[in-house]
């Protein structure tokens, strides 16, 4: 059986840091044209050249028009169709630091509706698109602009509802684009917020501000129940005519995939997707935060995407089929999960202690309240064993940071908890082992860490980018002998106290205690001080 969608792909985000260079494209495109796949979306913010704008992604790592045309070639080639995916609203935070765009912006992320700079700078975006792809498909974006209309806007305007400022900035994003021969897909949400939100059902209302010569993308990456997902698309479907669907494949967690959750939601994805008979299906790979993850660690979703899509539900099936395409043991290549999985089998499977644990700072221990001591060594070592049977071959580059990350955290996971009890109870002999012994290795084992991720980044993704990376975990091995060196000063009595161990530890946020160790964002994780 074929699959049964006329487009059936995958996007890939390009844009929070982690560009994927040419090479790794190349290799990840070989591998969905085998798998059958027959689109690409590649996600560009601002990291995709523009002509007549030089501060446009400027020092992001953008692609430059040729390599945007070399690519669309080699897709063509392999018979898939590459499709920009940018922005021409909301998600644009990282221009607004420039001078010319400061002028044009909202509030938030968002660019100011009606003035002419705004579509200045769109036409010429899609300009540059038109001359690097061959498609004449575009995403435009249009998402989460939650505040739109509630900055500069309302200063000069008055205000005005949303729906409406929504309505007149598409109607000349979609003019800008049928100049230039395109035709628009946008995500859905603002529309179905409008329609749907706060528990009224104003869908009829809302179907007459939708445009005709627009595609609603219905998104969603956080059910695994089929009958969830069927109700999602009817809800758009009251909405227009043209209703495309993106699911996703979770790279979005940090340093680890979360390929047990994503075939979970893919397989009820896809079952609601051929029952209501939708044509064009794609999976997306975010990358929040700084574009941690692979795209290529999610490859045992994508392969069971594309297995379910043909009917094929058989597990054994699509683990021989992943062998062959890919080239590993499916189960060995879903283990780079397990990292995050220490409180496995919790609702909801999503959390990323792994990079929560990672950051969490030694002393200040933002998250150490949600530490359940004795534990972590035996469960790292053990996913460091596991880890270790991948670090041959092709795929080593991915197996082998993941296993050092396994490594760090076998001593650090519970370093904090360790840290504060000991000093509550001048368990002086306990300081001394822990200072002497378990920081040093930890920070022996954060090197190597940062080495083998390093080599990993370059393997796949352009440099600018990875310099966030230098200073986070530059940030963390310095901190880490920072502490270390206040620990031995308070045992030698060069100090008198380290006030930081001496305060009370909440839970983290306000959360109510046994919530998911589940939070991306880096700054919030070492501290909670300005930053």
């Amino acid at each position: 059986m074929g699959i049964p969608f006329d487009s059936f792909g995958v996007m890939i985000d390009c844009s929070r840091n982690a560009v994927m260079n040419k090479a790794a494209f190349c290799k990840m495109t070989d591998i969905l044209s085998a798998l059958g796949y027959n689109t690409i979306r590649l996600y560009t913010e601002d990291t995709y050249e523009v002509d007549g704008e030089p501060y446009f992604g400027y020092l992001r790592g953008r692609y430059s028009k040729q390599e945007l045309k070399e690519m669309d070639a080699y897709c063509a080639a392999r018979g898939i169709t590459l499709v920009p995916c940018i922005q021409t609203l909301a998600h644009l935070g990282t221009i607004f630091r420039y001078a010319d765009y400061g002028a044009i912006r909202d509030a938030d992320d968002i660019l100011l509706v009606g003035a002419e700079r705004t579509y200045a700078l769109i036409e010429n975006m899609f300009r540059s698109l038109a001359e690097c792809f061959r498609a004449r498909r575009v995403n435009i974006g249009m998402d989460e602009a939650f505040l739109l209309g509630r900055g500069k806007y309302l200063t000069q305007n008055g205000l005005v509802p949303s729906a409406v400022i929504m309505r007149r900035h598409l109607e000349r994003v979609l003019a800008i684009a049928k100049k230039y021969g395109f035709s628009c897909e946008m995500w859905g949400d603002m529309f179905l917020h409008a329609a749907y939100g706060d528990g009224r059902n104003d869908a009829a209302a809302v179907r007459e501000q939708v445009p005709e010569d627009v595609t609603l993308i219905c998104w969603d990456y956080y059910h695994t129940d089929e009958e969830f997902f069927l109700g999602e698309i009817d809800k758009y479907k009251a909405l227009s005519d043209r209703v495309m669907f993106a699911g996703g494949a979770w790279t979005w967690l940090g340093f680890c995939p979360n390929n047990s959750y994503s075939i979970k939601e893919i397989e009820a994805a896809i079952r609601a997707c051929v029952a209501r008979g939708m044509r064009d299906v794609f999976f997306t790979l975010w990358g929040d935060n700084g574009g941690e993850c692979s795209p290529f660690a999610v490859l045992p979703s994508l392969v069971c995407a594309a297995e379910f899509a043909r009917g094929n539900f058989s597990m054994p099936s699509v683990k021989q089929r992943f062998a062959e395409i890919v080239g590993e043991d499916f189960d060995l290549f879903c283990a780079l999960e397990l990292p995050d999985k220490i409180y496995a089998g919790e609702e909801p499977d999503c959390q990323d202690p792994s990079k929560v644990l990672l950051y969490t700072d030694p002393f200040m221990g933002i998250y150490d309240r949600c530490v359940r001591e004795g534990t972590a060594e035996a469960y790292y070592t053990g996913v460091s064993e596991t880890l270790r049977k991948g670090e041959t071959g092709e795929w080593a580059y991915l197996f082998r940071p993941i296993r050092a990350l396994a490594d760090v955290l076998a001593v650090k996971f519970e370093l904090g908890v360790q840290t504060r009890r000991a000093y509550a109870a001048k368990d002086r002999a306990a300081l001394a082992r822990l200072a002497g012994e378990r920081y040093p290795l930890l920070l022996q084992r954060l090197e190597t860490f940062y080495d083998e991720y390093e080599r990993f980044w370059m393997t796949e993704k352009k440099p600018q980018g990875f310099e966030v990376q230098d200073a986070r975990l530059g940030g963390l091995i310095h901190r880490v002998k920072h502490c270390m060196d206040r620990l031995n000063a308070w045992l030698s009595g060069g100090i008198g106290s380290i006030p930081e161990l001496e305060e009370e530890l909440l839970l983290p946020f306000g959360q109510k205690e046994g919530c998911p160790i589940a939070y991306n964002y880096y700054n919030c994780l070492y501290t909670v001080n300005v930053t």
